[in-house]
C-alpha cells in the first residue's frame, strides 16, 4: 500500500510538472498512454488527474480527453495581500526573484507616500508565485523613517502586510488602486515565465493604515492570462 501511494504521489508531481510547462488548452496523454509509461494500474493514473482537476488545473471533456486548464483569477475590489487572497483561494502563496534596497524617494514616490523627495525609502521587488506559478512582478516602497529595520526582518516569501503587523502595529486598511493595461518588457515577460506579447494588468497602488496615513506606493504586474478584474458599479443617487 505504501508503495502504490509512493507511485501515486509521484505521478502526481510529473503529471504536475509537465501541466505546468503546456499551454493551455493542450491535451495530455491518455489514461492507458500514461499508464504505459509509468507502469501502472489505470486507476492509479485516474486517482492523480482526478487530485489535478480538483485543482483545476486539467479538465475532462467526455469523448475527447482530458486538458490542461490555466486558472483565472479574479482581482476584486476587497483589499487583501496577495499572501491572503492566495490562502482564501486554496494556494499556497510564494515568492522568488527577491530584491530589497533602501534608496533615494523620486518625485513621484515622495508624493505618493507623503514625503519629501529624497527621503530614503525600502524599495521591495519579486515575482509572486502561487502554488510555485509565476503570478505578478510586485514592487512596491515604503518610507524608511517609518520603518527603519523593514528589510532586516522582511524574508523573502513573508507577507509584507503581515510583516508591517506585526514587526511594526500597522495595520492595512484601504488603497486607492488604478488599473491599467501594460506592456511588458522582454525581461519582465520571461520574469513572469510568459511570452513577450502577453497581456498584463499595471496595478498602481497607493495603501492607507487604520489611522488614515499612507504606508505603501507599489506598482505591480499581474499576468493578465491568469487574472480577471472584479469591480462593482452602482448607479448614481436618483433625486427625490
Amino acid at each position: 500500500m505504501e508503495h502504490n501511494g509512493g507511485k501515486g504521489e509521484h505521478i502526481r508531481d510529473v503529471l504536475t510538472a509537465m501541466v505546468l510547462n503546456s499551454r493551455d488548452g493542450a491535451l495530455l496523454p491518455s489514461e492507458r498512454v500514461l499508464a504505459e509509461r509509468f507502469g501502472v494500474a489505470r486507476m492509479t493514473v485516474r486517482g492523480s488527474i482526478d487530485a489535478l482537476e480538483s485543482k483545476g488545473m486539467v479538465r475532462r471533456v467526455p469523448g475527447r480527453g482530458t486538458f490542461v486548464q490555466h486558472p483565472t483569477l479574479t482581482h476584486s475590489e476587497i483589499f487583501r495581500s496577495f499572501s491572503e487572497d492566495m490562502r482564501m483561494r486554496g494556494m499556497t502563496p510564494g515568492a522568488k526573484s527577491y530584491r530589497a534596497r533602501t534608496r533615494p524617494a523620486t518625485r513621484l514616490v515622495a508624493a505618493s507616500l507623503d514625503i519629501a523627495p529624497g527621503d530614503p525609502t525600502h524599495y521591495i521587488e519579486r515575482i509572486r508565485t502561487a502554488d510555485g506559478i509565476p503570478m505578478a512582478l510586485e514592487r512596491t516602497n515604503l518610507a524608511a523613517a517609518r520603518f527603519p529595520n523593514l528589510l532586516k526582518v522582511m524574508e523573502r516569501d513573508d507577507s509584507l502586510y503581515e510583516v508591517l503587523g506585526r514587526a511594526f502595529g500597522v495595520r492595512l486598511e484601504s488603497a486607492r488602486q488604478t488599473v491599467t493595461i501594460a506592456r511588458l518588457t522582454d525581461t519582465e515577460a520571461k520574469r513572469l515565465e510568459v511570452a513577450e506579447d502577453a497581456p498584463a494588468f499595471l496595478i498602481e497602488r497607493i495603501s492607507v493604515d487604520n489611522m488614515g496615513k499612507v504606508v505603501e506606493y507599489g506598482r505591480s504586474l499581474y499576468r493578465g492570462d491568469r487574472y480577471a478584474i472584479q469591480m462593482h458599479v452602482s448607479p448614481p443617487s436618483q433625486g427625490g
